[in-house]
Parts: structure tokens; sequence; C-alpha cells
């Protein structure tokens, strides 16, 4: 018996997919959706017996009770969207609940934007290397199935030698409705030796709506090839996001990773890195602001396995009201990938009695010659700084939202674009709970 006779989302889902017309697509994609689709039907939906997903509380999408978003992939409620956060954009991508809304903006030269309609015909082998690559087997990869089960939505942008492209913005929204949506979309980047690419990510509807969006992006980095991805979620405390990236690294390329997380009511992030190439570089950071009942979950995944690469994760979280954050952090260190260096470090703060953090740092190394460090803390503010700061005038919520401010600005820091880390900063002081602690009691 699968579990899609036991689970009513299981079988909801699959029924929905049996329903469906042939999508669009060749053969072989067909047969892969149909392939993705019998391995959620038979693996199901994860839950606190799945390892990486027992602090992810599945309850909060079994309420909701999504319906995917099926036929052509066009849904004819359009979301209205939110101003770029950050100016000098190139591009802009606009999505509404899981389907492109409106054109696609023309590349620069050099440039391919492409619907994955038109993407296929032009990129067939390498994107069907990389579908055929993803890791769509076992309960914990039930989302990425789910997502190729209903692949017809997606981009591939693809950056020719020696170019840079961007800043390119994908703007995610929901627009409103008494039924709720489910949508799964795809987005391949192909980067060519020494190309650059920059992209942000923007998620954030106008409207509070209790909608779901399952984004898997899958990057594949030539030699010397450079990828910047910004990524803001700023949804309401009814959205689910589920987002599973997968980069795959050459020689001497680089990835740069920023995530801030100010919003949402499920929030999950799985980010997998292959440093495939000698000296490939990999710089991963985010930081998390939750209050009320809001849940984020970060799954880090750092393969080194050619020498002399480099990685970096450096997280900072803070919570209050009864929100729970997930940090997971691992790197491996593969036999023979001598002369790596790895980072970590996680770091939170708890506003609230209630407020929940488990961090899991995880560190194998089977190479000699390495430089490696690691560290976790859950703590509260260092009330010392606090009194410290109201012996210079400040009050105790303003000595409190300073220091809190500045530990977050630990991760805004690094972006170059100064103007972008002061927007981001603003936004993450403005994410802050209300209440502090010893003032208003629970948040």
């Amino acid at each position: 018996m699968t579990l899609a006779a036991t689970n009513p989302l299981v079988e909801k889902w699959s029924v929905a997919f049996q329903e469906l017309e042939c999508l669009r697509g060749p053969a072989w994609l067909q047969e892969l959706r149909e392939t993705a689709a019998g391995q959620f039907a038979e693996n199901g939906l994860p839950d606190r017996k799945t390892e990486a997903w027992k602090y992810t509380p599945m309850r909060f999408l079994e309420n909701l009770d999504p319906s995917p978003v099926t036929g052509d992939g066009k849904d004819s409620r359009s979301a209205a969207f939110p101003g770029p956060v950050s100016g000098g954009v190139e591009g802009v991508i606009d999505v509404s609940n899981g389907s492109i809304s409106g054109n696609l903006p023309t590349g620069a030269a050099g440039v391919s934007i492409l619907s994955l309609a038109d993407g296929v015909p032009v990129f067939e082998q390498r994107l069907q290397r990389l579908l055929d690559s993803a890791d769509i087997g076992g309960t914990d990869r039930a989302f990425a199935a789910l997502n190729t089960a209903f692949l017809d939505q997606g981009l591939v942008i693809h950056v020719d030698r020696d170019v840079r492209a961007g800043p390119l913005l994908i703007r995610w929204a929901f627009s409103g409705g008494c039924e709720s949506l489910l949508g799964n979309f795809r987005i391949f980047l192909l980067l060519e030796p020494g190309a650059e690419l920059s992209l942000t990510e923007q998620f954030e509807s106008t409207v509070s709506t209790s909608n779901a969006l399952n984004v898997v992006m899958q990057a594949e980095l030539a030699e010397g090839a450079g990828l910047e991805h910004l990524r803001v979620q700023n949804e309401s405390e009814a959205a689910l996001v589920f987002t599973s990236t997968s980069v795959t690294q050459a020689a001497k390329s680089s990835y740069s990773y920023s995530g801030f997380d100010l919003g949402g009511g499920l929030v999950r992030h799985e980010l997998n890195t292959e440093l495939a190439g000698r000296g490939a570089r990999a710089e991963i950071r985010g930081a998390f602001v939750l209050d009320r009942k809001r849940h984020v979950d970060n799954h880090i995944s750092v393969d080194h396995a050619s020498p002399g690469c480099s990685s970096t994760q450096f997280f900072r979280g803070v919570l209050g009201g009864r929100s729970r954050g997930v940090f997971n952090g691992r790197a491996l260190i593969r036999q023979g990938a001598d002369d790596s260096s790895v980072r970590q470090s996680n770091a939170n703060l708890l506003l609230s009695a209630l407020a929940e953090m488990d961090s899991k740092p995880e560190l194998e190394i089977y190479a000699d010659e390495v430089e490696a460090s690691h560290g976790a803390t859950v703590g509260q503010l260092d009330e010392a700084a606090v009194f410290y700061l109201r012996s210079r005038g400040l009050s105790e919520a303003q000595a409190r939202r300073m220091l809190i401010t500045a530990f977050c600005r630990a991760v805004t820091d690094h972006l170059e674009d100064r103007a972008l880390a002061e927007r981001l900063s603003v936004m993450l002081d403005g994410a802050m709970p209300d209440g502090l602690p010893g003032e208003t009691g629970e948040i």
C-alpha cells in the first residue's frame, strides 16, 4: 500500500497529477514526471521520524490543505508585487502563485532568460542531465519529487563565457482567494566559464494569503564562474515557503549566498553545494528574525570534493514569542580534498522563554592538512552590555534594540552594496518583536 492511500494530502496531490493532461515538453520529461509522481506517492511526506525533518511541523501544511496549481500553469488571479528590495535592477521576473506573470525581461548580450517551455528545446541535453541528477527518492526528498511531478512552470537563465549579468530580480507573490494553492516552480542557472550573475529573490505579498510555494533551483557554475545570490523572505504569517537549492561548482568558481527571513508562517530552505573543482569557494550567510508562532528552517550542506576549496556558513537568529528556528549546517571534506578550509558559525538570541532554537553544526573530515572550525550558541542578550548602554543615556528598549540590530548586522555587513546593506538592516530592525524582555511580557 502506498502512502497516498493513507495520507489525505499525499492522496489529494497524487490524484491531481493523475488527472492532469499531458504537460508540455518532450517524452523524456513526461516520463520523469511520472517517475517522480510515483516516488512521491510511494514515500509520502516527511514527518518527525524523518531525521532531516524532525523539527519541521508539517501540521501547518496539512491544515492548509493547498491544491496544486495545474493545467497550463497559468492562474487567473494576478498578484500585486511590491517594489524591489534593492535598486539598480536590470531585469524583473514576476511569479504569481507559482506561475510566471507578464513578460520576461530581454537579457543583455550574452544573457538568455527563458521560460521552461522555451528553454528545454535550446538547452535540452544540459537540462535533462540536471534533472536526472536531482535526488527525488525517499521521504526526505518529497518536495523535490513533488516539484518534478508537476514540472511545468520554470525559468532557464544562461550566461555566456566572461559575461557579467544582473542584477536580476525574481519577485514571488501570492494573490488573494478563497482556495489555498500550492505552486511548484523550477529555476535553472547555467553559467559558462568566467560568467558572473547577480540574482535576487524577493518573497513578499501585498496581501495576507494562505498559500504555499515549492521552489527548486539548480545551478551549474563552470570554471571561474561567479554567482551572487540574495534571498529576502518577508511573507505573511499565513504563507508557507519551501526552497531547495543545489549548486555544482567547477574549479575556481564562487557562490555567495545571503538569506534574510523576516516573515512567513512555515519556511524551510535547503541549500546544497558541491565544490567539485580545485579552488572553488562558497560563502553562505543568513539572518532570521521571528516572532509569534513563525517557524524557519535552514539546512545547509557543503561537499568539499576537490582540494584547495573553501566554504563559510555564518547564520544569526533572533527569536521571540513562540517562534522556532532550526539550523543544520553540514560540511563534508572528502578524502583527497586536502588544503580545504571550512568555517561554521551559528549564534542565536532568544527574546522569549517560549521561543525555541535547534542548532546542529556538522563537520566531517576525511582529508589531511585542512583548516576547520565550527560553533553554535543560543542565549540571551549580554546584560552587562545593556547596562553599559543605559549608563550612556539610552532607555532599556533602545539599548536592547541597538544590540539586537548590531547582532544581525554581522550578516548585512558582508554585502558589498552598502545601500542594500543599510536597507536590509532597516528591514531587520522593523521585523524585531514589538515587545522586549522586561517590558510587555509575551511577544
